[in-house]
């Protein structure tokens, strides 16, 4: 049997999604915003933005248990190090992530990549979500906004995004 391709198995992920939860709403980007780059890259302050699932070890979980997801957000201090992190998430093993949390929450690599010229500075203030919110709407109209606003007033330049 040929293996299916992207398009395909996306929309068999759409519908298992909707099938196993009633409130699901898949939420297409109209367009996707961009933005070129300022300044040279070791100039800019680079935050971390991610659904892993991450936050600080003396934060409290996200609700894992909700069955229209936790869209809420954890602030994580830029001068922490992965040590400090700890990752929960109802749709994917953690197991990893939570041995190191560098590869859903390079932390460290952006540490060093500082040490290193390459760029300027970690933000003060990186963000964690949990990720799994069956309506997008959720994310994309309550908390984005929030965090968008405070990435802009520190005056972050650029951010890596990561998926758990």
């Amino acid at each position: 049997m040929p293996t299916p391709n992207l398009e395909e198995r996306f929309r068999r992920w759409l519908k298992l999604t909707a099938e196993m939860h009633d409130n699901a709403n898949f939420t297409p980007n109209a367009s996707i915003a961009w933005a070129s780059m300022r300044k040279p890259l070791a100039d800019c302050i680079i935050a971390l933005v991610s659904t892993a699932g991450v936050h600080l070890k003396s934060q409290p979980t996200h609700d894992l248990l909700d069955p229209h997801g936790d869209p809420s957000f954890r602030e994580i201090p830029g001068d922490i190090k992965a040590s400090d992190i700890a990752v929960d998430h109802s749709h994917y093993d953690t197991t990893d992530a939570n041995a190191d949390p560098n590869c859903v929450f390079p932390i460290d690599r952006l540490h060093e990549l500082v040490n290193m010229g390459m760029i300027g500075a970690v933000a003060a203030m990186n963000f964690g979500f949990m990720g799994f919110i069956p309506d997008g709407r959720l994310l994309r109209d309550t908390t984005a906004p929030i965090v968008a606003e405070r990435l802009l007033k520190q005056e972050t330049d650029a951010v890596v995004l990561t998926p758990g």
